[in-house]
């Protein structure tokens, strides 16, 4: 890569992937992924190991990783992506973004049986996303991927947030990865019905979207990074959710800048304290240095946790103000926006650090 030949990075760097739910603003998402994968194939072109070694989802941004690691190649994943955001778009120019509150093609529709509306505990049907899932997401090779796959949800009745791996992450263990897992990460309350799944001694567990307790799963990122001090980390945080916006004018307007706040906080907390965590891990790591007859069992536990370089891709003032209510605009227009808009972020935030630390 030009302009920074003469920098020495680490012999290997691998990339963990955080996608934050947001209903048609996984678009943004869509976006990033492709700047990021257009960023990586620059670095191995320029002879560098780079590696996306996880890639961790709730809600759309669990759909979304489903595509990215459901696929054979990066190539593939652009595809998919594309085929799947291409089957969510409504294509009528004269229509409003309200249209999302009836139906969004291949993902849900607004429930028939209005003279049972006393006893709904939902509004929309979501078994089409199933079946969208099915045809988009290569799951075979998503569960026998080297790059891991986690997403959450939250069982209803415990109220325990869920993780799904197709692989060991830290302590969580692996489970066979279907559409209904995925569905269960996005099942929103009260909008969408929770996600039945049973579990290996027949019980079944009833699942709401993961958001809602943690919309952003930074943990399970860092836990499949290498432990070894000598591999570079760098965790990609896409951010759905800035700060300012208008205010609203309407009910659905109020409820949607309540997700906002709710949503987008958390990421902010969780970032502060990772940072935090870094400058302690690495004090330590001096002092460790400083005492040779540190007992071996110590050293191991210093060892085993990671220095993790955090970089949020997060929507600007500019963008919130023009899309203060992007969750239900699945217009094709707003997608196709969006995704650009979430490339041109992603790709001017991480090509610095591509640079510098990817540069051959």
């Amino acid at each position: 890569m030009s302009g920074a030949t003469n920098l020495q990075g680490p012999a290997k760097v691998e990339i963990g992937l955080v996608l934050q739910g947001g209903g048609a603003l996984g678009a943004y998402e869509w976006g990033g992924i492709l700047a990021l994968f257009d960023l990586m194939d620059e670095a191995e072109k320029a002879g560098r190991d780079v590696t996306l070694r996880a890639v961790t989802g709730v809600s759309v941004g669990a759909i979304n990783a489903a595509c990215v690691v459901g696929a054979h190649d990066r190539n593939d994943a652009r595809k998919r992506l594309g085929a799947l955001w291409g089957d969510f778009m409504i294509r009528a120019p004269f229509l409003s973004s309200d249209i999302a509150l009836y139906r969004v093609p291949h993902f849900y529709t607004l429930r028939s049986d209005l003279l049972a509306m006393p006893t709904w505990k939902y509004f929309y049907d979501t078994h089409s996303l199933l079946q969208t899932l099915s045809e988009h997401v290569a799951f075979d090779v998503l569960n026998r991927s080297e790059t891991a796959l986690v997403i959450t949800a939250v069982d209803v009745k415990s109220g325990a947030l869920t993780w799904f791996a197709n692989q060991n992450v830290g302590v969580i263990a692996p489970t066979t990865i279907e559409p209904r897992h995925i569905l269960a990460s996005g099942s929103l309350a009260p909008q969408f019905p929770w996600t039945d799944i049973g579990s290996s001694d027949g019980t079944v567990h009833h699942y709401w979207d993961g958001g809602m307790i943690d919309n952003t799963p930074l943990g399970a990122a860092i836990d499949a990074f290498d432990p070894d001090p000598d591999v570079g980390k760098l965790l990609v945080v896409m951010n759905l959710f800035p700060m300012r916006s208008e205010l609203p004018q309407t009910y659905i307007e109020v409820s949607e800048r309540v997700d906002q706040l709710r949503f987008g906080n958390r990421l902010r907390q969780d970032t502060s304290t990772a940072k935090q965590f870094n400058d302690l891990l690495s004090t330590i790591r001096r002092l460790a240095a400083l005492v040779p007859e540190m007992p071996a069992d110590l050293r191991d536990i210093v060892a085993k946790y990671k220095i993790v370089k955090p970089i949020e891709i997060s929507l600007g003032p500019q963008d919130s103000l023009k899309d203060p209510y992007g969750f239900r605009d699945f217009s094709e227009q707003g997608m196709e926006q969006r995704r650009d808009r979430g490339k041109a972020i992603t790709h001017d935030t991480l090509k610095q650090f591509f640079a510098s630390q990817l540069a051959a």
